[in-house]
């Protein structure tokens, strides 16, 4: 088996440093730091992770609680996410602790336990809300903790900048000829759709285009709910020509509601998704979509939680999401 010592010489540095390098603790140069990573790797060097958590009195694991009744764990999207959590924390040893919360057991309260416990050293607080209760708990019990979305006070945060996104949807739009562009939008409490909101209003106000709140309808959360209020826009006096759905499930609803009405996506309306899915690009016609880093949002979640653990250095990261351009938009 490999030492750590072995990584020392072959990397030519002292066993401090690369104590440093894989702890994520202390000050090391990027030279050393690549130098040690590539002498793990050749040396296939792996450090004794419960040696290292008995030292530092860690449980060297990141908790995320799953809000109950969620069909989150299903999405493709969250798959994506937990991948980019589970890699960003395997990089700095340490492992990713999912737990279910119920109708007895709250998500706020499973926190709680976990860190009481000793079984977390932070927490992911997952789908951020505006004034969000979890915080509070957090906060409280002197949890360290990061928000996976932008929340509405300083706390520690990586989110994806739903607002630079919604400009990005609209210009595309815009650009096009359409005036009146309909938004279908997930519940306000969630901080994304808030962003998205002021990057459409944003967009009409930029373009010199006039706000109708007609256009903006609350889909909620499923593709039943999106389809239902694709149907709401569409039986307007004057419709939208465009659609821009806020999640990949509220767009499939919309896509259906669109055929059921035997028009053409594309041709007679076009459609927009906030939510770029593996699926988005095999509909009729395929989706233009807004691509979120769902891995480089997790990888840095997992990162920032670590360094606010380990270096008490919190953090807010904004991540740029990119228009995907395929055909819904009769491109």
């Amino acid at each position: 088996m490999t030492t750590i010592k072995e990584v020392a010489e072959r990397a030519q540095v002292s066993i401090a440093t690369v104590s440093y390098v894989l702890n994520g603790t202390g000050s090391v140069s990027p030279g050393k730091r690549r130098a040690v990573l590539d002498a793990a790797a050749a040396l296939n060097y792996r450090p004794s992770y419960r040696g290292r958590a008995l030292q530092s009195q860690r449980s060297m694991t990141l908790g995320l609680v799953l809000p109950a009744n969620t069909k989150r764990v299903a999405e493709p999207s969250f798959g994506e996410l937990l991948a980019g959590l589970t890699d960003g924390a395997a990089g700095r040893g340490y492992h990713i602790l999912l737990a279910p919360s119920t109708a007895d057991q709250p998500e706020a309260g499973m926190y709680s336990q976990l860190f009481r416990s000793g079984r977390v050293d932070g927490v992911i607080i997952l789908d951020t809300t505006v004034d969000d209760p979890r915080i509070d708990v957090a906060r409280d019990e002197q949890i360290p903790y990061i928000c996976a979305g932008r929340p509405s006070d300083h706390s520690p945060f990586v989110a994806i900048d739903g607002q630079a996104g919604m400009l990005e949807a609209m210009a595309h739009l815009i650009v096009r000829g359409h005036e009146r562009i309909g938004l279908l939008q997930p519940p306000l409490e969630q901080t994304l759709a808030v962003d998205q909101d002021a990057g459409y209003r944003e967009a009409l106000a930029e373009s010199g285009l006039s706000f109708d709140p007609l256009l903006i309808v609350e889909g909620g959360q499923t593709e039943a709910e999106g389809y239902a209020a694709t149907e709401e826009l569409l039986a307007l006096p004057e419709p939208p020509t465009a659609i821009v759905a806020g999640t990949s499930a509220l767009a499939f609803g919309a896509l259906h509601a669109i055929h059921d009405q035997r028009r053409s996506v594309g041709t007679d309306i076009a459609l927009i998704s906030f939510e770029d899915t593996p699926a988005a690009a095999h509909t009729a016609p395929p989706l233009t979509a807004i691509h979120q880093p769902l891995h480089a949002w997790g990888k840095a979640l997992a990162e920032g939680l670590i360094d606010l653990i380990v270096h008490h250095a919190s953090s807010e990261t904004i991540l740029s999401p990119q228009l995907i351009v395929r055909r819904s938009c009769g491109e």
